[in-house]
């Protein structure tokens, strides 16, 4: 099957492959998802729209399908009225614990910057024009970052006797979350923000090896973890439905368990073959596999890494092949 675009088409062919990924994509929902707010950002836009309430899984997915979405979430809250437009008037009724990881926050990264010329440029600007921005992600990144998140995973088990689960993004970095009931759901955001600095800025009083909890990490060398802390402290945070995609990169949101594959035959529902017409010229390593893009060249690429760049900004797809 062959489908084709021109410019103003781009968006509507990767939303034509985000829809067909929905048809059959298994979405893991909350077996409360009746307390839950859901909330999505549909395609050329730039705001989510919320405040929405489905009884069932099958109405998410009817209404994913009417509506295909960029990015989709639920609340890490529980409402008694989730579809309530003021917040006040909701009804909070406690909320899950979530960690969030970013490579920007972990590793030094490398951003690239072209000029219209598609060459790229090492200053700031280019004249009058904005460049186009380019963060690289490398393996070797997105593995520290993974290794952070097993650290927190098991920080909360051995340290406050929760079960966490971690996440993969779908794009550079991690959730981590705990399904809270009883007290933990009931914590405040000054709770959650002790919570946030135990993991940030640990203080054991001693440091000595063989010591639980962080007087044994840091005699291990073992320091504190760079979280988001504005997550971890909203109690009333949107986070990414598990089986959903990631407008910004195209790849899966899901569970990691055990080693985390960093791949695009493991991140990416996509399959096929498409031309893409690069808005750069330059070398890029993607996935561990290296790409030659010229400007304005057309060049066949696998679909995953196509809509992956053009998520990215740094061309469009031009045709598809199933």
């Amino acid at each position: 099957m062959q489908i084709s675009t021109s410019h103003q088409e781009q968006s509507n062919l990767i939303k034509f492959l985000f829809r067909d990924y929905y048809e059959n994509a298994q979405l893991e929902l909350p077996d409360d998802i009746e307390l839950r707010e859901f909330a999505y950002q549909p395609f050329n836009s730039e705001t989510y729209v919320r405040h929405l309430s489905f009884s069932s899984p099958q109405e998410v997915k009817q209404f994913v399908l009417e509506n295909v979405p960029l990015h989709l979430y639920y609340s890490s809250a529980r409402y008694q009225l989730p579809s309530a437009k003021d917040m006040d008037e909701k009804g909070w009724l406690g909320s899950d614990l979530l960690f969030d990881l970013d490579a920007d926050e972990i590793c030094d990264l490398r951003i690239r910057r072209f000029c219209q010329d598609g060459y790229e440029t090492l200053a700031s600007s280019c004249g009058e024009e904005s460049p186009i921005e380019y963060v690289e992600i490398t393996k070797e990144c997105i593995m520290s970052v993974y290794q952070k998140a097993l650290l927190i995973k098991d920080i909360l088990k051995e340290d406050f006797g929760l079960n966490a689960r971690i996440f993969f993004s779908g794009n550079r970095g991690f959730h981590i979350r705990v399904e809270c009931h009883d007290e933990c759901a009931m914590l405040d955001s000054d709770d959650r923000k002790e919570i946030a600095e135990y993991f940030v800025s640990p203080k054991p009083r001693y440091v000595y090896e063989g010591n639980p909890g962080w007087s044994g990490r840091k005699a291990k060398g073992i320091d504190g973890i760079n979280i988001d802390t504005q997550v971890t402290n909203d109690p009333k945070r949107l986070v990414r439905i598990p089986g959903s995609l990631n407008g910004k990169a195209g790849l899966k949101v899901f569970e990691v368990k055990g080693e985390f594959d960093y791949s695009l035959s493991s991140l990416s529902p996509f399959s096929g073959y498409c031309a893409f017409l690069p808005y750069v010229s330059g070398e890029f390593d993607l996935f561990g596999e290296k790409y030659t893009l010229k400007k304005d060249s057309a060049i066949k690429l696998p679909i995953a890494v196509g809509v992956y760049l053009a998520l990215k900004g740094l061309g469009k797809v031009k045709s598809y092949v199933r």
